[in-house]
């Protein structure tokens, strides 16, 4: 190549011409190019590197969570089967000794304690599958299903009871609501109370008694039902039962100033 300036030859690497002493234009284009070129490329390094960091860093907490998932699983399938083979062992205990099982479940009954009951059946793992028609508990099979209900009764209760946000309270109004349904759908029906062939009538018919008795002196001591209201709720549909429920529920809210405690 040739100065521009006085025609000498000249090379790139030259960037004044040896004869006139001019800036050698090429040479200051080659450079100025050459370092555009190497910017291009540190920045496509860079980014290309980036996103390998980035996929890296997706990969690898990709895997921690799969990782993570099977965990989970796998710990959930051993606790379960634990749990299975727990239960199992207890309701086996509870057939090798029950007399003694019998016997507790009858002082429970006597006190009218069945939410202990309940607790006591659910440790020994007494639930709806474990009877047929020659199971030594099969005489409790109505008490007992009567019993879990009423527990859950119970609970909703204490929880609207001891609860600080009118919003759970709301909420546990809704599903108490729904136990209430639920307990005296069972006690109320015929076709359920075809079950109790089961059992002993007499001891059906006292849990039955106990258990209204229990439920309208929660009515009274929570929600300030007249023993007039609890005479009829039993028999109420879920409609009406559901509104004297909530109509009740609010006349509490409002006499407190929106803010329900229980002394």
């Amino acid at each position: 190549m040739n100065c521009a300036h006085c025609g000498a030859p000249i090379t790139l690497e030259e960037k004044y011409c040896p004869h006139c002493g001019q800036p050698n234009i090429q040479a200051v284009r080659h450079s100025e190019d050459m370092a555009r070129y190497r910017n291009e490329f540190e920045n496509t390094r860079r980014g290309v590197h980036g996103t390998l960091r980035a996929y890296k860093g997706i990969t690898a907490r990709l895997i921690l969570f799969i990782i993570a998932l099977i965990t989970t699983i796998v710990s959930f399938g051993m606790w379960n089967s634990a749990y299975s083979v727990h239960r199992s062992r207890m309701n086996k205990y509870a057939r090798n000794h029950s007399e003694m099982v019998m016997t507790q479940m009858d002082e429970y009954m006597s006190h009218k304690d069945y939410v202990s009951f309940a607790s006591y059946i659910d440790y020994y793992a007494l639930d709806r599958t474990s009877f047929g028609k020659d199971d030594v508990f099969d005489s409790y099979y109505p008490v007992i299903m009567i019993a879990r209900r009423y527990e859950y009764v119970y609970q909703d209760v204490m929880q609207i009871a001891t609860s600080d946000t009118p919003s759970e309270r709301k909420s546990r109004l809704s599903t108490l609501n729904d136990d209430l349904n639920r307990l005296y759908d069972y006690i109320n029906d015929p076709d359920e109370r075809g079950l109790y062939d089961h059992g002993d009538p007499g001891m059906v018919d006292r849990t039955i008694d106990d258990v209204n008795s229990l439920v309208d002196a929660l009515l009274i001591r929570y929600f300030r039902f007249t023993e007039a209201e609890t005479a009829e709720f039993h028999t109420m549909t879920e409609a009406r039962r559901s509104v004297l429920l909530e109509d009740k529920y609010n006349e509490i809210v409002e006499d407190r100033e929106g803010d329900v405690t229980y002394e």
